[in-house]
């Protein structure tokens, strides 16, 4: 199962890659024993004392100087982390998502990966996932997008729940994603969830995140072409599914199958209730307790792309080919 990497800041281990830490790691100080740290009292006076209109390079010196030279521990130096990120996000990124932004992409990607070297927060990965998205770079969007989800789930990495709608575009956005990425990746382990530092997964197929509830979720079950036999991928996503629904208690639901317009309106409406019939009978034979409704939709509710322009005709077509899952 991939899991949410845990690593150390970015002045102890280079980060490979746009992926960001789902924790900060407490820093090692290999200071000389034998030279004087300064004083953590001192080093955090020095930063109350900062007035507002403090600078970003005033902050990062008292952070180094608390990271190198002083004998803080790291709760302390990972305080000073976050203030950094919060006051840098506010002048760098003061908007919620890319929706009319003008300047220079690789700029700010750049400017969020440097942000990284002082811990996480989740909207450095939103808005990687954002960046990575708009340059159709699919997967590491993704990955980005999970890992942001995977922050906004841990109540000690991100104490202060983000608003509900931001919560909601995060999950639409995997939504989207997770049916691309299943069309275009040849590996099944792509489209595995992910699993948090806490061991547990991501609440991507969740009916809620934090106090976030939602009526349906979406899981790109892929099937063999023109049957209603998982393949590979599709048994990946049915397993992740299932474990999420049991860790929610079993509950009511209903499953919505849908096809892509390939084909006539009859037999594609055929094809959808086969495969949601076939999901049904999955669960059932796992054990599943909840009652399960099944219900095809063929080509009547093709998936609704945010942006479509950024995938090709074919790609489009094959995502409507999705599972739903409705709570009752």
């Amino acid at each position: 199962m991939p899991l949410i990497r845990t690593v150390l800041p970015a002045r102890l281990m280079h980060l490979a890659g746009l992926a960001v830490s789902a924790v900060i790691a407490l820093p090692l100080l290999t200071t000389d024993a034998s030279a004087q740290l300064v004083s953590c009292e001192s080093i955090q006076k020095d930063w109350l004392a900062m007035p507002l209109s403090a600078g970003h390079e005033d902050r990062v010196r008292i952070y180094d100087q608390a990271f190198n030279d002083s004998d803080c521990d790291g709760m302390v130096v990972e305080g000073f982390g976050k203030e950094i990120i919060d006051a840098r996000l506010d002048v760098i990124a003061p908007f919620q998502d890319l929706e009319g932004y003008t300047g220079n992409l690789e700029t700010l990607k750049q400017d969020l990966a440097d942000l990284q070297e002082f811990g996480s927060h989740w909207r450095i990965s939103y808005l990687l996932g954002e960046i990575l998205r708009k340059q159709q770079q699919t997967l590491p969007a993704f990955r980005a997008y999970q890992e942001a989800l995977g922050m906004v789930d841990d109540t000690e990495l991100t104490p202060a729940e983000p608003a509900h709608a931001m919560i909601a575009r995060l999950r639409d956005r995997l939504d989207e994603l997770a049916v691309v990425v299943a069309q275009i990746s040849e590996e099944p382990g792509d489209i595995k969830i992910p699993v948090t530092r806490s061991g547990q997964s991501i609440s991507q197929y969740s009916f809620s995140t934090r106090g976030y509830k939602r009526k349906k979720t979406l899981v790109p079950i892929q099937f063999v072409y023109d049957q209603d036999v998982m393949t590979k991928a599709g048994r990946t996503s049915f397993e992740d599914v299932q474990e999420a629904l049991e860790k929610q208690g079993s509950p009511d639901i209903q499953v919505v199958g849908h096809t892509d317009p390939v084909g006539s309106d009859a037999y594609n409406m055929q094809l959808s209730m086969k495969r949601a019939e076939a999901v049904r009978s999955a669960l059932l034979a796992a054990g599943y307790s909840g009652s399960i409704e099944v219900l095809g939709m063929g080509e009547s509710q093709p998936f609704q792309f945010d942006d479509p322009s950024l995938y090709t005709e074919d790609v489009r077509n094959q995502a409507h080919r999705r599972v739903e899952f409705v709570r009752k």
